[in-house]
C-alpha cells in the first residue's frame, strides 16, 4: 500500500514541462501585457486591449489545464461569497485609510495616481469590467493553476505563487501594488484552501479592487 501510494504521488507531480507551460510562460505573458498597459496612454485603446489580453492569458491557460477546471465548485457558495465580501471590504478600509498617508509621499502617490487616471479619463464602465475580469483571472491563475501545477508542499507552492503574483503585478511600475499583492494574495490563498473553491477569493478580490478603483481617485 505504501509503495502504491508513493507511486501515485509521483505520477501526480507536475512535470517541468507542465510547470513551464501552465505557470511560468503565462506569468511572463501576463507581466508583458501589464507592462504594455502601464506604458499606454491613460484610458486609451491600448490600455484596455492589453489588460483584456492579460485576462485572456489567464482564462486560456485555465481552459488548457484540466487539473484546475473545478475551480468554482462550492457547496456553500453563498456563505463563501459573503465571507469574501467581508474580508474584501475590511482590506479596502485599511487601504483607504493608508491612502491619506500615501498622498503625502510623492514617490508612492505618483505611480498610483497615474494608474487611477484610467478611471478618471477612460470609459469608467470598461475600466470596471476589465478590473473585475482581471481580478477573477488572477485568482484562477495564482490561486488555482499555480497551486495545482507548481511542485512541492502546499506552503512551498503558496509562497512561489505569491512571489510570482508580486513579480507580475510589479510590471505595472506601481510600488504599492507589491504590498497590495501580498495583502490580497495571502487571504485569498487561505480562503481558496479553506473553502476548496475560488468563490470567496474572487469576491474578496473584486470587492477590494472595485472599491479602490471607485473611491481611491477621490483621496489621492
Amino acid at each position: 500500500m505504501t509503495r502504491d501510494t508513493s507511486l501515485s504521488e509521483v505520477s501526480n507531480r507536475p512535470s517541468p514541462q507542465q510547470v513551464l507551460g501552465a505557470v511560468l510562460i503565462p506569468a511572463l505573458a501576463a507581466a508583458i501585457g501589464l507592462g504594455i498597459a502601464s506604458a499606454a496612454p491613460d484610458g486609451g485603446l491600448v490600455f484596455y486591449v492589453a489588460t483584456f489580453a492579460v485576462a485572456a492569458v489567464y482564462f486560456i491557460t485555465w481552459a488548457l489545464c484540466p487539473r484546475s477546471h473545478p475551480a468554482f465548485l462550492a457547496q456553500r457558495a453563498g456563505k463563501d461569497a459573503l465571507r469574501g465580501l467581508g474580508i474584501g471590504i475590511g482590506l479596502l478600509l485599511i487601504f483607504l485609510a493608508g491612502a491619506f498617508l500615501v498622498r503625502y509621499i510623492p514617490v508612492l502617490a505618483g505611480p498610483v495616481d497615474s494608474l487611477l487616471d484610467n478611471a478618471r479619463y477612460g470609459l469608467l464602465w470598461v475600466t470596471i469590467l476589465t478590473t473585475a475580469i482581471n481580478g477573477v483571472g488572477e485568482e484562477v491563475f495564482f490561486r488555482r493553476i499555480a497551486m495545482d501545477y507548481l511542485p512541492g508542499t502546499w506552503r512551498t507552492r503558496a509562497l512561489i505563487s505569491l512571489v510570482l503574483y508580486i513579480a507580475v503585478t510589479a510590471a505595472m511600475g506601481v510600488p504599492l501594488l507589491a504590498l497590495a499583492a501580498i495583502a490580497v494574495g495571502v487571504p485569498a490563498t487561505l480562503e481558496a484552501r479553506r473553502t476548496g473553491s475560488l468563490v470567496s477569493a474572487c469576491v474578496l478580490h473584486i470587492s477590494w479592487s472595485l472599491g479602490m478603483l471607485l473611491i481611491l481617485p477621490h483621496l489621492i
